[in-house]
């Protein structure tokens, strides 16, 4: 009794791919294997195996089998075992004996047998119950099909945790790197204006240098010795926020770093041609779909409770005055019984609940329309700053290009001669300003492109042919 599957109008005029893409083929993987980075891995997988908000989401997964188990259960007839023993003792002149004697008078009931004083009744029995619902209308196994579609649901929900979980892996080791970078280059910086203030104090002392350019190194080196604090904590921070994510505490975390001071980032760009299709990977629409078919059993679920139900009820086993003679084959008994029960009147409760469940599922409708364009513009959104972040890479690393042959220019007239080695100074400053620029753009293109990455739910990068065969083979075994 379950209604037809309503169709939800963003899926039906999805585009077959995203903005400025052809075709291609894709293949799910462990994406982040993509960064090329073996301590990301290790920590990744550390995070799967160790995360407490993934063993959260199994053990929640595992309740609700449990519940599905219970819906399941209905489909089947229940069976009881029971064993009993029975004793009854009343005097012979109160209750229904004593209405009995009290009735007999004269001399037929002086002249008959003596009459007893007390009756004494016992009794053993053990038996087996059958009890089973006829889904005539399907309302249990409708009740059997939603639990089913929830725990669907709540196996997305979990793979939705562990790509988050993954997600902010990446996210806190990248960011991590880029502020000990930055760590080193603020050192570098600081030595450098150290070094270029001494100079400009003798130079101020010469009559060289004025007192504004003293001023200003001063003002940049306290600056920058300021700065260093602060970004200590970061480091420490974001440290401990990784150890939470791998489930360690910030002391181990450095064992799993190695000496990479920071990683590159691929500034590859997106294979043309992205199907839309790729959306099917992400598990929070996979739970919507699936917690929409949950919604639509439970309004056949609840069409079905207003009609009648058929009960089959059945008792067989043995009973008898003597526990010895329990397992004679003559002292069997049985009973069966059949009911229809049919709801009548009510006062509208059950046609409410079955418009309640109806409202739900409209509910669970939009929600899914809407986490689908969501999701398509949040993959649309994620590739336009995944290019802009990639331009900007490229361009930074041309700067840093050009400052470093500057410096080397310096370089070489203050070893001919003819150059002001405090220009070489500033060179080399203008050098680890865009380092630090550049380790900030490194970060935010390893986010953009992690952003990507989570918005579809997984990886675009096809897998090497030989490797898949191999995998696939392995499967079949």
């Amino acid at each position: 009794m379950a209604p037809d599957p309503v169709e939800v109008e963003p899926v039906m005029r999805l585009p077959d791919t995203f903005e400025e893409f052809d075709t291609t083929t894709v293949a799910a993987t462990e994406w982040w294997t993509t960064f090329g980075d073996q301590a990301l891995d290790t920590l990744v997988e550390t995070a799967l195996l160790s995360n407490f908000d993934i063993t959260e989401a199994v053990a929640r997964v595992e309740e609700v089998r449990a519940q599905y188990g219970i819906a399941r259960s209905a489909l089947f007839p229940s069976v009881s075992l029971s064993a009993d023993f029975n004793r009854f003792s009343q005097p012979a002149n109160a209750g229904q004996f004593g209405a009995i004697f009290d009735r007999e008078s004269g001399d037929s009931a002086a002249a008959g047998p003596p009459r007893p004083t007390r009756f004494a009744f016992s009794n053993f029995g053990a038996s087996l119950t059958f009890a089973y619902e006829l889904d005539f209308w399907g309302r249990v196994n409708s009740g059997r099909n939603a639990a089913m579609a929830d725990l669907m649901a709540t196996g997305a929900d979990m793979l939705t945790v562990q790509i988050g979980v993954v997600a902010e892996t990446i996210s806190a080791y990248f960011e991590l790197r880029e502020l000990v970078a930055r760590e080193d280059l603020l050192t570098e910086q600081v030595d450098l204006l150290t070094e270029r203030l001494d100079l400009t104090e003798d130079r101020y002392q010469r009559g060289v240098a004025t007192s504004i350019e003293l001023y200003q190194i001063q003002q940049d080196l306290n600056s920058l010795r300021a700065s260093l604090p602060l970004i200590g904590s970061q480091v420490q921070a974001t440290r401990g926020r990784l150890a939470v994510l791998i489930g360690r505490f910030p002391s181990e975390v450095e064992a799993f770093l190695d000496d990479q001071a920071s990683p590159v980032v691929s500034s590859d760009p997106i294979p043309a041609g992205l199907p839309s299709t790729l959306l099917e990977a992400r598990p929070d629409l996979q739970a919507a779909a699936l917690r929409l078919e949950a919604a639509r059993q439970r309004v056949g679920e609840r069409k079905a409770a207003r009609f009648p139900s058929i009960a089959l009820t059945g008792t067989v086993g043995q009973q008898s005055r003597d526990l010895a003679d329990l397992v004679r084959a003559d002292q069997w008994f049985s009973n069966f019984v059949a009911g229809l029960t049919a709801p009548i009147f009510q006062g509208g409760r059950l046609k409410a609940d079955q418009e309640g469940a109806e409202a739900r599922y409209q509910q669970e409708a939009a929600r899914y329309a809407r986490s689908v364009l969501t999701a398509f513009q949040e993959v649309d959104a994620a590739i336009a700053a995944f290019n802009a972040q990639r331009q900007r890479a490229l361009l930074l690393q041309e700067q840093l290009d050009v400052a470093q042959a500057s410096a080397d220019v310096q370089l070489r007239r203050v070893e001919l001669g003819v150059g002001d080695y405090v220009a070489y100074l500033d060179a080399l400053r203008t050098v680890i300003n865009v380092q630090d620029t550049q380790a900030t753009a490194e970060r935010e293109l390893a986010t953009a492109r992690l952003t990507v990455h989570r918005a579809l739910g997984g990886a675009w990068i096809a897998p090497d042919p030989d490797e898949q065969a191999a995998a696939e083979e392995s499967n079949d075994r």
